[in-house]
């Protein structure tokens, strides 16, 4: 006997064995009363209820359970089942995605007691079909893969000789830890290509550009080394150091070297201007004497040996320096 009339045979047991203590116990007029009553209730029960199509309820294993399936006209309910995670292949063979989801199933217009189990071929039907979707899905894809496959998924679908309809809800498509930190290096090092890519072509480009025009010949013909010499020369020359000093004097340079100078009077050319560098010379020697006496003598000496070298307006130039060396050459009693 099937499980689903047994409730009905059972409560139709029941009347019958309770009606004759009834009818033993009334007087006998009402057991004319008695059998009408009977068989309308045995009626009542025995007629198929106008309700639901499904007269019973099983679990997931068949036998019962906490989840039931009880659809009524207009009206879809359905169990779900979470699939454990399950690695499933992509486009690229060293890498995998792992998917779950909760699985949902209902009967298609009637139960098929023959179905124990109705929720293994639900989870089978939806992970195949996921596998089939994620084998064209590439790793970095992963998140428009998992939105893409969600929304395939939560359209019902009839499974062929299960007689349920399946879809699923909260599907998850994800990297593993160490395919997702695989994927990182790989986009740092394609960065880095691509950057040194810009760079050496942005060389490349700074090299075909042309030198800028030169202004002169000669800096036409200069080489790199003139560059320096280049920015000195467009420097401007208005500084307080800029003019040269304006009458005669010294100074004494940073590593101690003590220079002179002495202008030209109304000479000019390069022969007035290396008689001013042996004035300031002489003068610098002259003066560097200690004793008086001893200056004016090495003064005269030069005067005397500028003279006979044919340096004659040195030699003057020096006199008007040193007006005691005049007085000495003029002394008779002197040697030559």
């Amino acid at each position: 006997m099937s499980p689903v009339p047994r409730p009905r045979v059972m409560a139709v047991a029941a009347a019958t064995l309770a009606v004759p203590c009834a009818v033993y116990l009334l007087p006998p007029v009402w057991a004319v009363l008695w059998a009408p009553a009977v068989l309308l209730a045995v009626a009542v029960l025995a007629s198929p209820p106008a309700g639901p199509d499904v007269l019973g309820a099983t679990g997931e294993d068949g036998l019962g359970g906490e989840e039931r399936t009880h659809p009524a006209q207009g009206e879809a309910r359905s169990t779900g089942t979470r699939v454990r995670t399950v690695a499933l292949a992509c486009a690229v063979e060293d890498h995998r995605l792992d998917f779950s989801a909760e699985v949902h199933w209902r009967w298609e217009g009637h139960v098929d007691l023959r179905l124990r189990n109705p929720a293994g071929p639900a989870v089978h039907a939806v992970v195949t079909r996921a596998a089939e979707l994620a084998r064209d899905v590439d790793p970095v894809d992963h998140g428009l893969a998992e939105t893409a496959l969600g929304a395939l998924l939560a359209v019902e679908r009839a499974v062929t000789g299960a007689g349920i309809v399946v879809w699923a809800q909260d599907v998850r498509l994800r990297l593993p830890d160490e395919d997702a930190e695989r994927l990182r290096r790989m986009a740092a090092l394609r960065k880095d290509r691509a950057l040194r890519e810009e760079i050496r072509e942005a060389e490349e480009d700074l090299a075909e550009l042309p030198p800028p025009p030169m202004s002169t010949a000669s800096r036409a013909v200069s080489g790199p080394d003139d560059d320096e010499d280049d920015f000195e020369e467009l420097a401007p020359f208005d500084g307080p150091d800029a003019a040269p000093p304006p009458g005669p004097g010294s100074d004494v340079d940073g590593e101690g070297y003590e220079s002179y100078w002495w202008p030209a009077e109304d000479r000019t050319g390069s022969h007035a201007a290396e008689q001013d560098v042996q004035v300031a010379i002489l003068r610098g020697l002259i003066d560097s004497a200690r004793d008086a006496g001893e200056r004016t003598a090495f003064a005269r000496d030069q005067v005397r040996v500028l003279e006979r070298s044919g340096f004659t307006q040195v030699a003057s130039r020096l006199r008007g320096l040193f007006p005691e060396t005049a007085e000495a050459d003029a002394d008779p009693h002197e040697p030559p």
